[in-house]
């Protein structure tokens, strides 16, 4: 038990009772309340509380807790709980305010109740509980001016309440200065790729503006920056605004939202826009920008006015052209997927970028920044293979852990330092490795012979890291806005060309290509979907407005005519995928071989090997 769970406790218990939690149930029937959580906050950490609430409060003996799982990449999994109404128990289904609540769970709540937030009374109370500790309301609710994650870390047993707020408003003075730029410039950056070459053309539009060579007008005003957690976002803003000599004002809309309730979010948002004005030129980065939610996923729910009059707003300061001339606004996200389509329009950020995971060549000539110019030619190819999958970031870290080392006996950076340095993994070995491989060498063949832009490298390392992927085949692959049927078909038929090389060369399918969000059915699935409901791609010409990964997966479960025509193009690009894989079995082997001994073949072995054993 922690002070933060049996303060949730406490709020939940609030909002059991008006559900009628406590009530009598004559009939012993079930009895299902839904119970969301106030927006931003921790789940977990709810669960938890209601986990010691049904296990104390006397009157809720008989309930079950339930709750959904949600997916690193914003899925929301709601099967246990559909099990759980399959039972007698009662049930308290504990939900994020930030998700719609399902019609199957819906339908079957006898009440929904939001928990309110936590209050001075649930604080003075826990406290007096978990650490026998006497606190004055008011200094609660002095306390509660500030984020409860905040509040909790600084609340220790026997701390005296003046010493948390001291705390507390210390942490509140270091927040709101800016992040500390970058020591790099963007020339110095590595792996940035088209963000980088965007970059340095603003940094050239800004100067051309100081000297009034160019009107406002004509310099890129708004980029939406994308990318998987550590790939540098953070690090590419404060190099651009090095390299476009403007002020760097880091915000995210975690922090505005934080600041308290709407007229306090909304006031924290001006703030972030005039700081920005008032330094101007200047770089205005929003990170967790996809804290914004979209209004479609909000419409009818108690949420709409909220959302929508913070995205109105937003909209209101990113168009005060007069007021920001000279500002530079960047979104900064892990999910561009979840985004009002309004912020992107025209004159808005109506440009997006995602920075990719650096490639072999990248990881190589991070290696050499990081740690050291020394290391040979040998030794960066053995890093660059260890490190597949990992970001800039994870180089920066582990950079200062081989440092350390090496400085600890005054000499250069060693490639042990480095490896030890590096995050836990597992060996990948035997018969694993070899299927790895053989499916690495599905999606390469199939890519090269349909052209689906250009191969780069393919690898399988020797050991991969926690969350980290075993393998990969990288396809530098040239973004048209005019999309085309026969390119989408193309993709679908490379990212299920791993499956098919396993039934073909192994003859047996291994979980590789599905078993997570994300994975390669899932990608084939998503894009099968756009085709057929908004790319007017598909069997039938009518238009649905789904503008995530997740809205998609609902809309395929609950429309069986959908499905069954997604699974339609699956099975044609299958069958493609195969005949391909069959033809080129030979080539197939022969790249696997190399990834099993090597853990690494680039692009242009690959294309040899394709053209040697066709002829």
């Amino acid at each position: 038990m922690t002070l933060e769970r049996l303060t949730y406790a406490l709020t939940l218990k609030s909002a059991a009772r008006l559900g009628g939690a406590f009530k009598k149930n004559p009939t012993e029937r079930q009895i299902v309340i839904v119970l969301r959580t106030p927006l931003g906050t921790d789940l977990d950490e709810y669960v938890a509380g209601a986990s010691i609430l049904t296990a104390e409060a006397i009157g809720l003996a008989g309930y079950e807790v339930a709750s959904p799982k949600l997916g690193s990449r914003g899925g929301i999994d709601i099967e246990l709980i559909c099990s759980q109404l399959k039972s007698r128990h009662s049930i308290l289904v504990i939900w994020p305010s930030e998700y719609e609540l399902p019609r199957e769970i819906n339908l079957a709540a006898d009440r929904v109740v939001d928990v309110g937030v936590v209050r001075a009374f649930h604080l003075v109370a826990a406290a007096k509980e978990f650490a026998g500790q006497n606190i004055d309301v008011e200094d609660a609710r002095k306390m509660l001016e500030h984020p409860p994650s905040e509040v909790f870390a600084a609340f220790r047993a026997g701390r005296p309440a003046a010493e948390v707020l001291a705390r507390l408003a210390s942490v509140r003075k270091e927040l709101e200065r800016p992040i500390v730029e970058a020591s790099s410039s963007l020339d110095e950056l590595v792996g940035y790729g088209e963000a980088k070459t965007w970059g340095l053309a603003l940094a050239r539009d800004i100067a051309s503006w100081r000297n009034g060579t160019i009107d406002w007008g004509d310099v890129d005003r708004g980029l939406l920056l994308s990318g998987a957690p550590g790939t540098g976002k953070t690090m590419f803003a404060g190099a651009l605004a090095r390299s476009c000599d403007a002020k760097l004002v880091a915000t995210s809309v975690a922090k505005w939202q934080s600041a308290g309730h709407l007229d306090d979010t909304l006031k924290a948002m001006r703030k972030s826009f005039d700081e920005a004005s008032a330094n101007r030129p200047s770089i205005l980065f929003i990170d967790e920008f996809d804290g914004i939610a979209d209004r479609s996923r909000v419409v009818g729910t108690e949420h709409e006015t909220y959302w929508t009059q913070v995205i109105n707003f937003l909209l209101e300061l990113i168009d005060g052209h007069d007021r920001l001339q000279g500002v530079v606004v960047i979104g900064a996200t892990n999910y561009p997927e979840g985004i009002d389509p309004a912020l992107l329009r025209p004159g808005r950020l109506d440009r997006h970028i995602q920075i990719s995971l650096p490639d072999t060549e990248e990881r190589k000539h991070l290696a050499r920044s990081y740690f050291g110019a020394h290391l040979s030619d040998a030794e960066l190819n053995a890093i660059s293979a260890a490190t597949a999958g990992l970001t800039g970031a994870h180089f920066q870290t582990v950079g200062r852990h081989a440092k350390r080392l090496a400085r600890a006996e005054r000499r250069a950076v060693l490639l042990a330092d480095v490896m030890s340095a590096l995050p836990p993994t597992r060996k990948i070995t035997g018969g694993e490795r070899r299927t790895i491989a053989i499916h690495e060498a599905g999606h390469a063949v199939v890519g090269v012979r349909l052209g689906v832009g250009v191969l780069n490298t393919v690898a399988v390392p020797w050991e991969t890291h926690a969350g980290q992927p075993l393998g990969f085949a990288h396809f530098e692959v040239e973004e048209s806005q005019l999309r085309e049927r026969q390119g989408c078909l193309d993709r679908i038929a490379v990212l299920l060309a791993g499956r098919a090389a396993e039934e073909v060369v192994i003859g047996s399918a291994f979980d590789g290509a599905g078993d997570a969000e994300g994975s390669d059915l899932h990608k084939a699935s998503d894009l099968a979907t756009r085709m057929e409901v908004q790319l007017g791609m598909g069997e039938g010409l009518g238009y649905f407005n789904l503008t995530s990964v997740k809205q998609r997966d609902r809309f395929r479960r609950s429309n069986p005519g959908v499905a069954a025509r997604v699974e339609r193009v699956l099975a044609r690009e299958m069958e493609r995928s195969r005949e391909i894989v069959t033809g080129f079995g030979d080539a197939i082997e022969k790249i696997a071989d190399v990834l099993v001994e090597k853990a690494v073949i680039e692009g242009e072995e690959v294309r040899r090997i394709i053209r040697e054993t066709s002829r």
